[in-house]
């Protein structure tokens, strides 16, 4: 019983970590340093992982199934998508606070920001979200505010309302223009 024990010890002792792996460190290592696409696909995987808690065989299918109707993939080979969901599942897995924080600075272009958040109302409609991928949905919608949008210009798009004076411009006479005696 006493090697059995000491065996147990010993296995908690040398646990491996994988992120000692330099694979694993280059990917981590490179957080912050991603494309919109990785930006995407991150939601969807932290969206997937959020439902169960843990990572499941088909979180690539599962990430396309949330993904395709936003038709963000379209471009991108079998291949490309297949290495980048490794990428990504590494970080969602090991750094997935670190990943969300992430992502205003990968979808910094308003383009960008309107297709997560096409992304994100298409995964609440057309999935079965439960209270974690709920409440993980709205906290993506809030890192990741939409720019303001600019009013139409005077003459362009709908008609702009009178604008009112304020309380002392409507008071103070307007000085008049002289007429000219000189003829």
């Amino acid at each position: 019983l006493e090697v059995a024990d000491q065996q147990r010890a010993i296995r908690r002792a040398t646990r491996f970590d994988p992120r000692a792996l330099p694979a694993v460190r280059q990917v981590l290592e490179s957080v912050e340093q991603a494309g919109a696409i990785e930006g995407y696909v991150r939601i969807g995987l932290l969206v997937a992982k959020a439902g169960s808690g843990k990572r499941k065989l088909s979180s690539m299918e599962r990430v396309r199934e949330l993904i395709a109707p936003a038709h963000l993939l379209d471009g991108l080979s079998e291949d490309a998508f297949r290495s980048l969901m490794h990428e990504e599942t590494i970080i969602v897995e090991f750094e997935p606070d670190r990943a969300k924080r992430a992502l205003p600075r990968i979808l910094r272009q308003a383009a960008d920001r309107r297709h997560a958040h096409d992304l994100l109302d298409g995964i609440a409609t057309h999935h079965r979200l439960d209270e974690r991928q709920q409440a993980l949905v709205a906290e993506l919608r809030a890192l990741l505010p939409l720019p303001r949008v600019a009013r139409p210009a005077a003459g362009k798009g709908r008609a702009r309302a009178p604008v009112k004076k304020s309380v002392a411009a409507r008071r103070s006479p307007r000085p008049r223009a002289r007429a000219s005696t000189e003829g």
